[in-house]
């Protein structure tokens, strides 16, 4: 198997400091979110998609390695792979702080998707008030199941 060591150190380096960016970028997102300023969100969007575009582009090549090399394009195969061959078996730790990186990423990634459901339901139900559509509550009947009570209660006449 003729392996270029050097390519692959070079991949995780490069992978390393775009997960170093989006994390930095998703850290922003996220005090932007709590202080609901809109001001460089979209910025930080198209950002976060180019790095996501180069960890993508990057994904994809190590999968061609892997099978190319017969193995699992899985965490697993890149492992099985790395420990194969005595020039690889030094990048183990990269790719290790690597993977964890990204799980933190991934993590960053789902509060900042609650904060912003959660936004957008508050938001929601605030219009809905601002309509009169308040949603009906839900009442327990003598069986115990629940019903929704439904009326409408307007805020505002004209």
């Amino acid at each position: 198997m003729s392996l270029n060591a050097q390519l692959f150190r070079d991949m995780l380096a490069q992978d390393a400091e775009a997960i170093k960016q989006l994390k930095a970028l998703l850290l922003k997102e996220r005090e932007l979110l709590e202080q609901r300023k809109l001001e460089g969100m979209q910025e930080i969007v198209s950002l976060k998609d180019h790095l996501l575009g180069n960890l993508s582009f990057t994904a994809k090549q190590r999968e061609q390695v892997l099978r190319n090399a017969g193995l699992p394009t899985d965490l697993a195969g890149w492992n099985s792979f790395l420990s194969r061959d005595a020039l690889t078996l030094a990048l183990i730790p990269e790719w290790q702080t690597l993977t964890n990186e990204f799980i933190e990423c991934q993590t960053a990634n789902e509060i900042n998707g609650k904060m912003i459901n959660r936004s957008k339901q508050t938001l929601s139900h605030l219009l809905n008030l601002l309509r009169g559509q308040v949603a009906a509550p839900s009442l327990y009947t003598q069986k115990g199941s629940t019903t929704n009570h439904s009326g409408s209660h307007t805020v505002v006449k004209a």
